[in-house]
Formats: C-alpha cells, structure tokens, sequence
C-alpha cells in the first residue's frame, strides 16, 4: 500500500474513533440539571443570596444556595443563574 494512501486510511480511521467516542460521551452526559428555585428558599436565604449577587458575589450566592439545599454545584449554578436573570 502507497505510504500516503495509509496515511489517510489512518487519519480516517482516526477521525471516525473520535467521531464515536464524542457521540457516546454526549448520549451519557445527561444535560438536564434540576434545581429548586431561589424563590422556593426561605426568604432569609433569598435575602441573602440577593445581597451577593447584588455586590457581585456570585461564588458566594451559590455557595449560600448550596449551604441551603445541599444541591450540587451544577444544580446551585443553574439556580443562581436563573435568579440573575430573572433579577436583571
């Protein structure tokens, strides 16, 4: 075999390993994140987490989410990115 015509039989080959190993990863994944709302929250820890992110602390407000429902912290990023833009 022509050492080019291996060459892109390999890089093909290659390619197509990548190709299934991405879809498998993407099919497992599981992109769905379920949270509990902020405004579910008691209203001292609303208060609170608003107070971050109004001083522009957002590691603090989803650490102050996590602290209140033990979510995860993929879970505690979404909530609080919800309560961002809800607040504006």
């Amino acid at each position: 075999m022509h050492p080019i015509a291996r060459l892109v039989l390999i890089l093909a080959v290659a390619a197509l390993a990548f190709w299934l190993v991405m879809k498998l990863r993407e099919s497992t994944r599981g992109d769905t994140v379920s949270f509990r709302p902020v405004e579910d929250l008691p209203p001292t820890v609303q208060q609170s987490i608003d107070l971050a992110l109004a001083h522009g602390k957002r590691v603090t407000a989803i650490k102050l989410y996590r602290q209140a429902t033990k979510a995860p912290l993929a879970a505690a990023k979404a909530a609080i990115d919800v309560r961002e833009w809800k607040r504006g």
